[in-house]
Protein backbone atom coordinates (compact mmCIF):
# COMPACT_ATOMS: atom_id res chain seq x y z
CA UNK A 1 0.00 0.00 0.00
CA UNK A 2 0.87 3.69 -0.65
CA UNK A 3 1.60 6.33 2.17
CA UNK A 4 0.17 9.41 2.31
CA UNK A 5 1.49 12.26 4.44
CA UNK A 6 -0.21 14.96 6.03
CA UNK A 7 0.61 18.98 5.27
CA UNK A 8 -0.85 22.22 6.18
CA UNK A 9 0.59 24.35 3.47
CA UNK A 10 -0.33 27.22 4.32
CA UNK A 11 0.97 27.53 7.76
CA UNK A 12 2.65 30.37 9.43
CA UNK A 13 3.87 27.96 12.42
CA UNK A 14 6.79 26.00 12.05
CA UNK A 15 5.20 23.69 14.68
CA UNK A 16 2.35 22.14 11.96
CA UNK A 17 5.79 21.47 9.91
CA UNK A 18 7.33 19.22 13.13
CA UNK A 19 4.26 17.39 12.73
CA UNK A 20 4.60 16.47 9.46
CA UNK A 21 8.44 15.73 10.06
CA UNK A 22 7.76 13.50 12.88
CA UNK A 23 4.79 11.64 11.29
CA UNK A 24 6.98 11.32 8.25
CA UNK A 25 9.84 9.45 10.37
CA UNK A 26 7.77 6.79 11.66
CA UNK A 27 6.34 6.32 7.51
CA UNK A 28 8.67 3.39 5.37
CA UNK A 29 8.12 5.58 2.67
CA UNK A 30 6.07 8.83 1.28
CA UNK A 31 4.11 8.32 -2.06
CA UNK A 32 1.26 11.62 -1.41
CA UNK A 33 1.63 14.44 0.17
CA UNK A 34 -2.37 15.46 1.00
CA UNK A 35 -3.43 19.01 2.21
CA UNK A 36 -4.81 19.32 5.92
CA UNK A 37 -7.76 21.45 4.95
CA UNK A 38 -9.30 19.78 1.54
CA UNK A 39 -8.65 16.37 2.67
CA UNK A 40 -12.58 15.54 1.47
CA UNK A 41 -12.01 15.72 -2.31
CA UNK A 42 -7.77 13.79 -2.35
CA UNK A 43 -8.43 11.06 -4.90
CA UNK A 44 -5.14 9.13 -6.20
CA UNK A 45 -4.35 9.04 -9.80
CA UNK A 46 -5.28 4.95 -9.54
CA UNK A 47 -7.96 5.35 -7.06
CA UNK A 48 -6.37 3.00 -4.43
CA UNK A 49 -7.23 3.21 -0.66
CA UNK A 50 -3.76 5.43 0.92
CA UNK A 51 -2.72 4.73 4.25
CA UNK A 52 -2.56 7.84 6.29
CA UNK A 53 -1.59 8.82 9.70
CA UNK A 54 -4.01 11.26 11.40
CA UNK A 55 -2.13 13.16 13.26
CA UNK A 56 -2.47 16.76 13.26
CA UNK A 57 -4.51 20.24 14.21
CA UNK A 58 -8.16 19.64 13.03
CA UNK A 59 -8.60 22.23 11.05
CA UNK A 60 -9.55 25.67 9.82
CA UNK A 61 -12.19 24.45 7.13
CA UNK A 62 -14.45 22.06 9.11
CA UNK A 63 -16.90 21.63 6.13
CA UNK A 64 -14.52 19.73 4.66
CA UNK A 65 -15.07 16.69 6.61
CA UNK A 66 -15.15 13.58 6.59
CA UNK A 67 -12.12 12.69 4.74
CA UNK A 68 -12.39 10.76 1.04
CA UNK A 69 -13.07 7.58 0.79
CA UNK A 70 -9.32 6.61 -0.08
CA UNK A 71 -7.68 7.92 2.35
CA UNK A 72 -7.29 4.66 5.10
CA UNK A 73 -6.70 6.20 8.45
CA UNK A 74 -4.79 6.02 11.78
CA UNK A 75 -5.72 8.04 14.40
CA UNK A 76 -3.25 8.77 16.85
CA UNK A 77 -2.39 12.54 18.00
CA UNK A 78 -5.78 14.15 16.85
CA UNK A 79 -6.78 17.42 18.03
CA UNK A 80 -10.04 18.77 16.74
CA UNK A 81 -10.27 22.51 17.37
CA UNK A 82 -13.15 24.32 18.47
CA UNK A 83 -11.55 27.94 17.61
CA UNK A 84 -14.22 29.66 19.66
CA UNK A 85 -13.38 27.92 23.12
CA UNK A 86 -9.65 28.16 22.42
CA UNK A 87 -10.08 31.73 21.58
CA UNK A 88 -8.24 31.19 18.28
CA UNK A 89 -9.37 32.96 14.57
CA UNK A 90 -11.56 30.23 12.56
CA UNK A 91 -14.75 28.35 12.42
CA UNK A 92 -16.76 29.40 15.14
CA UNK A 93 -19.06 26.03 14.68
CA UNK A 94 -17.78 23.69 17.75
CA UNK A 95 -18.11 20.39 16.76
CA UNK A 96 -21.06 20.28 14.50
CA UNK A 97 -19.08 18.67 11.55
CA UNK A 98 -18.34 15.53 14.15
CA UNK A 99 -22.32 14.29 13.94
CA UNK A 100 -24.03 12.70 11.52
CA UNK A 101 -21.77 11.12 9.35
CA UNK A 102 -18.55 12.71 10.76
CA UNK A 103 -19.31 11.24 14.21
CA UNK A 104 -20.12 7.42 12.04
CA UNK A 105 -16.59 8.09 10.33
CA UNK A 106 -14.74 8.56 13.15
CA UNK A 107 -16.90 5.90 15.26
CA UNK A 108 -15.73 3.20 12.34
CA UNK A 109 -12.39 3.64 13.01
CA UNK A 110 -12.48 4.41 16.63
CA UNK A 111 -11.06 4.42 18.92
CA UNK A 112 -9.55 7.76 18.03
CA UNK A 113 -6.38 8.48 19.54
CA UNK A 114 -6.29 12.10 20.62
CA UNK A 115 -3.55 14.62 21.27
CA UNK A 116 -5.15 16.03 24.35
CA UNK A 117 -7.40 15.36 27.55
CA UNK A 118 -9.35 18.12 25.94
CA UNK A 119 -10.05 16.38 22.76
CA UNK A 120 -10.86 12.98 23.86
CA UNK A 121 -13.49 14.51 26.74
CA UNK A 122 -15.41 16.22 24.01
CA UNK A 123 -15.32 13.09 21.70
CA UNK A 124 -16.53 11.31 24.33
CA UNK A 125 -19.05 13.82 25.42
CA UNK A 126 -20.69 13.66 21.73
CA UNK A 127 -20.76 9.42 21.50
CA UNK A 128 -17.08 8.88 19.72
CA UNK A 129 -15.43 6.65 21.05
CA UNK A 130 -11.60 7.95 22.11
CA UNK A 131 -8.74 7.49 23.88
CA UNK A 132 -5.54 9.54 25.20
CA UNK A 133 -1.90 8.91 22.92
CA UNK A 134 -0.21 12.11 22.88
CA UNK A 135 1.33 14.06 20.47
CA UNK A 136 3.13 12.45 17.28
CA UNK A 137 6.23 14.82 18.20
CA UNK A 138 6.42 12.59 21.24
CA UNK A 139 7.87 10.00 18.63
CA UNK A 140 10.54 11.89 17.01
CA UNK A 141 13.87 10.25 16.88
CA UNK A 142 16.73 12.37 18.35
CA UNK A 143 18.81 14.32 15.65
CA UNK A 144 22.76 14.09 14.92
CA UNK A 145 24.60 15.63 17.88
CA UNK A 146 27.26 18.02 16.84
CA UNK A 147 29.52 19.63 19.06
CA UNK A 148 28.80 23.20 18.72
CA UNK A 149 31.87 25.72 19.02
CA UNK A 150 30.27 27.82 22.26
CA UNK A 151 27.51 25.76 24.04
CA UNK A 152 24.00 27.95 23.71
CA UNK A 153 20.59 28.19 25.35
CA UNK A 154 17.49 28.19 22.85
CA UNK A 155 14.59 30.80 23.77
CA UNK A 156 12.02 29.82 21.38
CA UNK A 157 8.96 32.42 20.93
CA UNK A 158 9.37 33.68 25.04
CA UNK A 159 8.59 36.61 26.64
CA UNK A 160 10.94 39.51 26.43
CA UNK A 161 11.52 39.75 30.09
CA UNK A 162 12.31 36.14 30.05
CA UNK A 163 14.95 36.94 27.20
CA UNK A 164 16.01 39.59 29.55
CA UNK A 165 16.77 37.56 32.64
CA UNK A 166 18.41 34.84 30.78
CA UNK A 167 21.13 37.30 29.50
CA UNK A 168 21.40 38.84 32.61
CA UNK A 169 21.92 35.06 34.33
CA UNK A 170 24.80 34.08 31.05
CA UNK A 171 26.40 37.75 31.68
CA UNK A 172 29.59 35.92 33.36
CA UNK A 173 29.67 32.62 31.71
CA UNK A 174 30.69 31.78 28.00
CA UNK A 175 27.13 30.66 27.15
CA UNK A 176 25.40 32.15 24.21
CA UNK A 177 22.11 32.88 23.62
CA UNK A 178 19.76 31.58 20.53
CA UNK A 179 16.32 33.56 20.02
CA UNK A 180 14.43 31.94 17.81
CA UNK A 181 10.57 31.95 16.51
CA UNK A 182 8.03 28.90 15.14
CA UNK A 183 6.08 32.11 13.36
CA UNK A 184 6.86 32.12 9.18
CA UNK A 185 5.29 34.03 6.70
CA UNK A 186 2.59 32.12 4.92
CA UNK A 187 4.11 33.12 1.26
CA UNK A 188 7.79 31.76 2.34
CA UNK A 189 5.85 28.66 3.26
CA UNK A 190 4.02 28.45 -0.34
CA UNK A 191 6.95 28.93 -2.42
CA UNK A 192 8.82 26.44 -0.52
CA UNK A 193 8.78 23.23 -1.51
CA UNK A 194 8.06 19.90 0.61
CA UNK A 195 11.82 19.17 0.94
CA UNK A 196 12.71 22.50 1.83
CA UNK A 197 10.38 22.80 4.99
CA UNK A 198 11.23 19.16 5.94
CA UNK A 199 15.31 20.53 6.06
CA UNK A 200 14.72 23.30 7.77
CA UNK A 201 12.35 21.43 10.72
CA UNK A 202 15.23 19.01 10.53
CA UNK A 203 17.40 21.95 10.70
CA UNK A 204 15.48 23.50 13.73
CA UNK A 205 15.08 20.39 15.69
CA UNK A 206 18.86 19.87 14.94
CA UNK A 207 20.03 22.68 16.55
CA UNK A 208 17.12 22.28 19.59
CA UNK A 209 19.17 18.47 20.14
CA UNK A 210 22.42 20.12 20.97
CA UNK A 211 21.16 23.06 23.05
CA UNK A 212 22.45 22.90 26.57
CA UNK A 213 18.43 23.65 27.51
CA UNK A 214 15.48 25.15 25.92
CA UNK A 215 13.12 27.20 27.35
CA UNK A 216 9.60 27.92 25.33
CA UNK A 217 5.83 28.66 25.49
CA UNK A 218 5.90 26.65 22.20
CA UNK A 219 4.20 23.01 22.11
CA UNK A 220 6.15 21.72 19.65
CA UNK A 221 9.14 22.88 20.76
CA UNK A 222 8.65 21.53 23.94
CA UNK A 223 7.50 18.15 23.24
CA UNK A 224 10.40 17.56 20.45
CA UNK A 225 12.63 18.41 22.98
CA UNK A 226 10.77 16.02 25.53
CA UNK A 227 11.12 13.29 22.84
CA UNK A 228 14.88 13.93 22.18
CA UNK A 229 16.16 14.36 25.68
CA UNK A 230 17.03 17.53 25.49
CA UNK A 231 16.49 19.68 28.81
CA UNK A 232 13.21 21.99 28.30
CA UNK A 233 11.27 24.89 30.93
CA UNK A 234 8.19 25.71 29.38
CA UNK A 235 7.44 28.86 30.50
CA UNK A 236 3.74 29.45 29.27
CA UNK A 237 1.13 32.41 30.54
CA UNK A 238 -1.74 29.69 31.14
CA UNK A 239 -0.37 26.43 32.06
CA UNK A 240 -4.14 25.30 31.80
CA UNK A 241 -4.27 26.37 28.12
CA UNK A 242 -6.46 22.81 26.47
CA UNK A 243 -3.68 22.24 24.03
CA UNK A 244 -1.35 21.83 26.81
CA UNK A 245 -3.12 19.69 29.09
CA UNK A 246 -1.57 16.77 30.03
CA UNK A 247 1.75 18.05 29.10
CA UNK A 248 2.46 20.92 31.70
CA UNK A 249 2.53 17.94 34.49
CA UNK A 250 4.66 16.62 32.06
CA UNK A 251 7.33 19.03 32.07
CA UNK A 252 9.25 21.61 34.32
CA UNK A 253 7.18 24.47 33.95
CA UNK A 254 6.19 28.24 35.02
CA UNK A 255 4.32 31.21 33.81
CA UNK A 256 6.58 33.64 32.66
CA UNK A 257 6.13 36.40 36.07
CA UNK A 258 7.59 33.66 38.20
CA UNK A 259 10.70 32.70 36.58
CA UNK A 260 11.53 36.50 35.82
CA UNK A 261 11.04 37.06 39.62
CA UNK A 262 12.98 34.68 40.98
CA UNK A 263 9.85 32.34 42.13
CA UNK A 264 10.96 29.16 39.85
CA UNK A 265 14.21 27.95 40.32
CA UNK A 266 15.67 26.33 36.96
CA UNK A 267 19.81 26.59 36.56
CA UNK A 268 20.01 27.19 32.46
CA UNK A 269 23.81 26.52 32.94
CA UNK A 270 23.39 23.16 34.62
CA UNK A 271 19.62 22.15 33.61
CA UNK A 272 17.56 19.55 35.45
CA UNK A 273 16.17 16.16 33.29
CA UNK A 274 13.10 16.19 32.17
CA UNK A 275 10.39 13.75 33.44
CA UNK A 276 9.81 10.93 32.07
CA UNK A 277 6.39 9.95 32.35
CA UNK A 278 6.05 10.79 28.30
CA UNK A 279 8.96 7.86 27.32
CA UNK A 280 5.30 5.19 28.02
CA UNK A 281 3.18 7.06 25.54
CA UNK A 282 5.97 7.69 23.24
CA UNK A 283 6.76 3.56 23.00
CA UNK A 284 2.60 2.89 22.32
CA UNK A 285 2.53 5.80 19.42
CA UNK A 286 6.04 4.17 17.82
CA UNK A 287 3.88 0.64 18.13
CA UNK A 288 0.56 1.63 17.05
CA UNK A 289 2.30 2.99 13.74
CA UNK A 290 4.40 0.03 13.29
CA UNK A 291 1.79 -2.26 13.79
CA UNK A 292 -0.71 -0.03 11.36
CA UNK A 293 1.96 -0.14 8.63
CA UNK A 294 2.35 -3.89 9.10
CA UNK A 295 -1.51 -3.75 8.46
CA UNK A 296 -1.44 -1.96 5.28
CA UNK A 297 1.36 -4.27 4.35
CA UNK A 298 -0.43 -7.37 4.79
CA UNK A 299 -3.47 -6.05 2.70
CA UNK A 300 -2.08 -5.72 -0.75
CA UNK A 301 -3.78 -4.65 -3.84
CA UNK A 302 -7.22 -3.48 -2.07
CA UNK A 303 -9.80 -1.68 -3.55
CA UNK A 304 -10.81 1.35 -1.51
CA UNK A 305 -14.56 0.54 -1.49
CA UNK A 306 -13.20 -3.12 0.34
CA UNK A 307 -11.77 -1.28 3.29
CA UNK A 308 -13.72 2.05 3.30
CA UNK A 309 -15.65 1.25 6.54
CA UNK A 310 -18.15 4.45 6.37
CA UNK A 311 -20.27 2.75 3.93
CA UNK A 312 -21.83 5.76 2.45
CA UNK A 313 -22.27 6.79 -1.01
CA UNK A 314 -20.58 10.18 -2.18
CA UNK A 315 -24.23 11.87 -2.98
CA UNK A 316 -25.42 11.03 0.68
CA UNK A 317 -21.87 12.84 2.24
CA UNK A 318 -22.33 15.89 0.02
CA UNK A 319 -25.85 16.37 0.79
CA UNK A 320 -24.88 15.72 4.37
CA UNK A 321 -21.81 18.40 3.71
CA UNK A 322 -23.90 20.79 2.29
CA UNK A 323 -26.47 21.07 5.13
CA UNK A 324 -24.28 21.33 7.86
CA UNK A 325 -22.30 24.18 5.58
CA UNK A 326 -25.47 26.58 5.31
CA UNK A 327 -25.85 25.91 9.16
CA UNK A 328 -22.60 26.89 9.49
CA UNK A 329 -23.31 29.62 7.38
CA UNK A 330 -26.18 30.69 9.54
CA UNK A 331 -24.18 30.72 12.34
CA UNK A 332 -21.35 32.98 11.14
CA UNK A 333 -24.52 35.41 9.88
CA UNK A 334 -25.26 35.58 13.70
CA UNK A 335 -22.03 35.90 14.81
CA UNK A 336 -21.05 39.03 12.44
CA UNK A 337 -24.12 40.56 12.89
CA UNK A 338 -23.67 44.37 13.05
CA UNK A 339 -20.09 43.61 12.31
CA UNK A 340 -20.71 43.94 8.23
CA UNK A 341 -19.60 47.14 6.17
CA UNK A 342 -22.43 47.73 3.29
CA UNK A 343 -20.19 46.38 0.59
CA UNK A 344 -19.45 42.70 2.65
CA UNK A 345 -23.40 42.77 3.12
CA UNK A 346 -24.10 43.30 -0.76
CA UNK A 347 -21.27 40.23 -1.57
CA UNK A 348 -22.80 38.10 1.05
CA UNK A 349 -26.33 38.58 -0.70
CA UNK A 350 -24.90 37.88 -3.89
CA UNK A 351 -23.40 34.61 -3.25
CA UNK A 352 -26.51 33.99 -1.49
CA UNK A 353 -28.58 34.41 -4.39
CA UNK A 354 -26.56 32.32 -6.19
CA UNK A 355 -26.58 29.48 -3.83
CA UNK A 356 -30.14 29.13 -3.44
CA UNK A 357 -29.98 28.85 -7.71
CA UNK A 358 -27.72 26.49 -7.46
CA UNK A 359 -29.37 24.36 -3.81
CA UNK A 360 -31.96 21.96 -5.53
CA UNK A 361 -29.27 20.65 -7.75
CA UNK A 362 -28.11 16.69 -7.58
CA UNK A 363 -25.75 17.22 -5.64
CA UNK A 364 -22.97 14.66 -6.96
CA UNK A 365 -23.18 16.80 -10.35
CA UNK A 366 -23.37 20.27 -8.33
CA UNK A 367 -19.55 21.46 -7.80
CA UNK A 368 -21.26 24.80 -8.53
CA UNK A 369 -23.07 24.88 -5.17
CA UNK A 370 -20.02 23.75 -3.57
CA UNK A 371 -17.77 26.31 -4.90
CA UNK A 372 -20.13 29.12 -3.98
CA UNK A 373 -20.81 27.66 -0.53
CA UNK A 374 -16.72 27.59 -0.21
CA UNK A 375 -16.54 31.52 -1.57
CA UNK A 376 -19.51 32.34 1.35
CA UNK A 377 -17.54 30.45 4.12
CA UNK A 378 -14.04 31.45 3.08
CA UNK A 379 -15.30 35.33 2.67
CA UNK A 380 -17.07 34.54 6.14
CA UNK A 381 -14.01 33.60 7.88
CA UNK A 382 -12.07 36.41 6.26
CA UNK A 383 -14.37 39.22 7.84
CA UNK A 384 -14.03 36.75 11.48
CA UNK A 385 -10.44 37.26 10.85
CA UNK A 386 -10.49 40.90 10.08
CA UNK A 387 -8.27 43.13 12.20
CA UNK A 388 -10.63 44.53 13.98
CA UNK A 389 -12.16 41.69 14.99
CA UNK A 390 -8.88 40.01 16.09
CA UNK A 391 -8.41 43.13 18.11
CA UNK A 392 -11.65 42.22 19.60
CA UNK A 393 -10.51 38.79 20.53
CA UNK A 394 -7.13 39.87 21.66
CA UNK A 395 -8.36 42.38 24.45
CA UNK A 396 -10.58 39.70 25.70
CA UNK A 397 -7.86 37.09 25.98
CA UNK A 398 -5.71 40.23 27.92
CA UNK A 399 -8.36 40.80 30.33
CA UNK A 400 -9.20 36.54 31.08
CA UNK A 401 -5.20 36.31 31.56
CA UNK A 402 -5.26 39.05 33.61
CA UNK A 403 -8.47 37.61 35.81
CA UNK A 404 -6.18 34.08 36.03
CA UNK A 405 -2.76 36.25 36.95
CA UNK A 406 -5.04 38.42 39.61
CA UNK A 407 -6.58 35.09 40.83
CA UNK A 408 -3.22 33.00 40.91
CA UNK A 409 -1.58 35.82 43.13
CA UNK A 410 -4.76 35.87 45.51
CA UNK A 411 -4.00 31.83 46.14
CA UNK A 412 -0.30 32.24 47.18
CA UNK A 413 -1.61 35.42 49.88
Amino acid sequence: MKYGLLMHKPTTNLGDDIQTYANMKLLPHVDYIINRENIYKFKPEDEKPIAVVMAAWWMWNKWCWPPSKFIYPLFVGFHYSDNKAAKQAGCPVGYRFLTGLGKKYLNSYGPIGCRDYYTRDNLRKIGIKADFTGCITLALPKQKRIKPEKEYVCLVDVAKPIEKKVRKQLENTDIEVKVITHNVLMADQLAASFEQRMDKAEELLTLYQNAKCVITRRLHAALPCLAMDVPVLLAMKNPQSIRFNPYAEWLNYCIPIQYVNGEYEYDITNPPANPTVYREYRDKIIKSVEDFVEKCESLGDVAADDIDRLKKSSRSIAIWRNINMRKTAAIWEKELNGDLTDNEIKKNNELKAQIRENRFKPRTQNKTYDKLMLRYLSQARRIFDSPEKKAERKRAREAEKKAQQEALQNTQK
